[in-house]
């Protein structure tokens, strides 16, 4: 099985073995062998099975998830519960996973050092770092706990949870931008108030000319008709020649006139527009202001935004290769800093939640500052000119000297930290007084009357007066509207971009969710055959042009409905649940093709508990499951289902001695005994072997189809080799020609078996390491003649030749001839 991760194709990763010690209930080497094959693990409620689970979901993102609330954890990630407590000092807890890459291979610790826990990985190599990058966004872990989750949340939680998942919450950002650039050109065009601009200064060209002018020829018309009655031999062309009139008609005396008219008319246009900016300044410090408050009242989201922003800085410091040497610049200790960088984002996502909230905020006040600073330039640049330096002027020039002041007020509390929690003041206490403005436009509206009354009687100067602030207003007429034409073109644009942008989105959300749909009802109806529940969707919803949730909807006895537990009993809702984890585990898990599924068929009624490990073996063959149970009797129905399937089968245990512990695979039992044979060390040697064979005599028997008397639960488990042995000559004898049934090994074995029982039964009897040894070798060739070291595979009748009919192993190396 293949994937494609970012332009690479690698083989998909499962596992082969998995360590663990000293974490949550695994006191002691906790050993499980699956050699990329799924497992079917049972243990009583208490004997450890979540523990593998924890520690398996630490290993992959640095934290437990059911363990992350402030009572449990200070660091909200769990680990102040993950080290065993009855672990020593000096050692370490630990879960090793060996890969079928071997690259990947990797053990993470943790200990106390100087009253802290710390942790360590054993590989910190840049493709091992990549593979939990990789991993980060698939689905490993199930739980009882997340059965029902997705299909109870509200709508909005329901888009959140699968925008993380298919990675849709980038497009959603996107659509974000493009619509805040078309709200940002927008709000630039109602603050800059062209139209208001326009028609003030066409108020002012038919205050000068009596008449308004929308062109470059009825312009020139309107001054050729003006300077009529002066008798000037000019023929006027275009507009450039103005200057050359201008200076014809103009008297060494009329310059500073001119000038302050052009100023106060300036000045007073500016006044004129400054309310309204005022007034969206203080709309938008409202709006900022009960954001912040709403934020600042939410002390964890508080708290959660200040850990983001310490985080991230963090992160630049390490990226930017400012540290040297292994070890964390916070707390000082050692650490690699490829591992605390992964940690360090492995931790932003978990924030990535408040983001939005913080991005709201951030652009609130951004747009508020760029308003407040522009309008302060503004008034900056009136300041700068000379007529407002003029004694005459000091009065004007204090009061945009308060309004600047008022100005800087907004900006002081737009600089304050919100993390400080800092109050900002409230609106009222920062309203600039408007009588400011009316003061400097009634001044500006005095001296213009002055100018124009003190050369009321000189006809060159009224007309050179005229010209000057006609071509004033025409000129800002031309530029106001190329400027609006240009963030109108730039609007309409963006509009169609964002419109388009809208509908592919919906089309591409349509067709994910009509397959992930398809998917989650054909698993549906696999666990629930016949039933009057059908047509299972995930419906998008929108409100105004945006994506605000997601609802499940269905075909209740033909009727559509929704939401799924308004009608569904529980055990309905879990197998919903499992099948929109199963259909996200196919559709988004590329990297990885295992899946830990702890302890979730509990919540299944009985007619469905079959079908889910039917579902698994026949639909999802590829993957390899770790699949846990407190089930007793489900897990001896399912064990001869998924055995026939190649899964291992398992169990675990817990004790005060030990803890939580495993059978001991049969690889660690036969490398006990071969040491212990090599050292002749005969202690327990004789019961280490009987339990081996027991276990070869299990699986030849379960292969063969051997029969043996019914008995009900683990008095199954407990055969004894003798019994085993005995029924397995027996299916033997009927067999003809068969290599197996001539083998003398089988009555070696029978007739050996008081030297291996020796260490179970009260015995004078003491048999030598070279008994041992003997007996040993013939179970030895028992295993030889059985299993196949090229396909690692038990003869069996499910591999049966009906040409030849022999029996088989996997591959087919080893064959007997055989009738059923």
């Amino acid at each position: 099985m293949l994937y494609v991760n970012k332009g690479k194709t690698s083989l998909v990763v499962k596992l082969k073995k998995i360590v663990i010690k000293g974490l949550r209930g695994i006191r002691n080497d906790l050993a499980l062998a699956l050699d990329q094959k799924a497992l079917l693990l049972y243990g009583d409620n208490g004997a450890g099975k979540s523990s593998i689970t924890d520690a398996f979901e630490w290993f992959y993102s640095d934290k437990i998830g059911h363990l992350s609330s402030e009572e449990i954890s200070p660091s909200k990630r769990g680990v102040e519960a993950l080290k065993n407590i009855f672990l020593g000092a000096g050692e370490k807890g630990y879960i090793k996973i060996e890969f079928n890459d071997a690259n990947l291979n990797s053990e993470k610790s943790i200990f106390q050092r100087k009253d802290n826990l710390q942790t360590e990985s054993s590989n910190t190599s840049p493709s091992f770092q990549k593979y939990l990058a990789d991993s980060q966004d698939e689905n490993l872990i199930f739980r009882y706990r997340d059965l029902a989750t997705f299909v109870t949340a509200s709508k909005k939680e329901k888009l959140e949870e699968l925008s993380k998942i298919i990675g849709f919450s980038d497009v959603t950002n996107t659509r974000a931008l493009l619509k805040s650039a078309v709200n940002d050109l927008k709000k630039e065009l109602k603050l800059i108030n062209f139209d208001d601009r326009i028609n003030m200064q066409q108020a002012h060209l038919i205050e000068q000319f009596g008449r308004n002018i929308t062109s470059d020829v009825q312009f020139l018309q309107t001054i050729i008709e003006l300077i009529a009655p002066l008798g000037l031999d000019v023929k006027l062309q275009s507009i450039d020649q103005l200057n050359a009139l201008l200076e014809k008609i103009k008297k060494p005396d009329d310059t500073a006139n001119i000038e302050a008219q052009t100023f106060y008319t300036g000045l007073l246009d500016f006044m004129s527009s400054l309310p309204a900016t005022l007034g969206e300044i203080t709309r938008e410090y409202s709006a900022y202001r009960d954001k912040v408050l709403k934020l600042v009242a939410d002390i964890e989201k508080l708290s959660k935004i200040i850990l983001e922003n310490l985080l991230a800085e963090g992160l630049k410091v390490l990226q930017s290769n400012a540290i040297e040497g292994e070890y964390c610049p916070l707390c000082l200790l050692a650490k690699n800093k490829k591992q605390l960088e992964a940690e360090i984002e492995s931790r932003l996502a978990e924030l990535n939640q408040y983001k939005s909230e913080k991005i709201a905020i951030t652009r609130a006040k951004e747009s508020l500052d760029k308003i407040v600073t522009e309008t302060r330039r503004d008034i900056d640049a009136q300041l700068a000119k000379k007529y407002l330096k003029a004694e005459e002027n000091k009065a004007l020039r204090d009061k945009l000297e308060n309004l600047r002041w008022g100005l800087d007020q907004y900006l002081v509390e737009i600089k304050k930290e919100i993390s400080a929690g800092l109050l900002l003041k409230p609106t009222d206490a920062l309203s600039v007084d408007l009588a400011e403005i009316e003061f400097v436009s009634a001044a500006c509206k005095t001296h213009l009357q002055a100018i124009k009354s003190s050369r009321k009687d000189d006809l060159k100067f009224a007309v050179h007066s005229k010209i000057v602030l006609g071509r004033t207003a025409f000129s800002e007429i031309k530029k106001l509207k190329i400027e609006k034409e240009i963030i109108e073109r730039q609007k309409t644009s963006l509009e169609i971009a964002y419109s388009e942008f809208v509908k592919k989105q919906k089309q591409g959300i349509e067709t994910f969710l009509l397959h992930f749909s398809n998917e989650i009802n054909n698993l549906y109806q696999f666990m629930n055959p016949g039933e009057e529940v059908e047509d299972i969707k995930l419906v998008s919803l929108e409100k105004d042009d945006e994506l605000t949730g997601i609802t499940i909807q269905y075909k209740f006895f033909k009727k559509d409905t929704s939401p799924p537990h308004r009608f569904l009993s529980e055990s309905h809702l879990n197998c919903l649940g499992l099948a929109f984890f199963l259909t996200s585990m196919k559709a988004f898990n590329h990297t990885n093709g295992f899946v830990i599924i702890d302890d979730v068929i509990s919540s299944f009624d009985t007619n469905h508990r079959m079908r889910f490990a039917h579902l698994l073996i026949e639909q999802f063959a590829d993957y390899q499951f770790i699949l846990l149970t407190h089930e007793k009797q489900w897990f001896d129905m399912a064990s001869s289902i998924v055995k026939q399937k190649g899964w291992n089968v398992g169990q675990i245990k817990w004790s005060d001695e030990k803890g939580t512990y495993a059978d001991e695979a049969p690889e660690d039992q036969k490398e006990r005994i071969e040491r212990k044979l090599r050292d002749a060390d005969v202690s327990g040697l004789g019961n280490d072997i009987r339990k081996y064979l027991e276990h070869l005599l299990k699986e030849i028997a379960f292969n063969l189809k051997v029969a043996v008397e019914f008995r009900f639960n683990d008095a199954n488990e407990d055969r004894m080799s003798y019994e085993l042995l005995t029924r397995l000559k027996g299916r033997l004898n009927k067999q003809v020609n068969c290599k197996l049934k001539d083998s003398p090994v089988i009555d070696r074995l029978l007739g050996s078996m008081f030297i291996v029982n020796k260490d179970s039964h009260d015995s004078d009897f003491s048999p030598t390491v070279g008994d041992h040894r003997a007996f040993w070798e013939d179970v030895q060739a028992l295993e030889m003649l059985t299993y196949c070291e090229t396909c690692e595979k038990c003869i069996a009748e499910q591999y049966f030749d009906d040409v030849n009919k022999n029996i088989r192993c996997g591959c087919g190396r080893l064959s007997y001839p055989w009738r059923h």
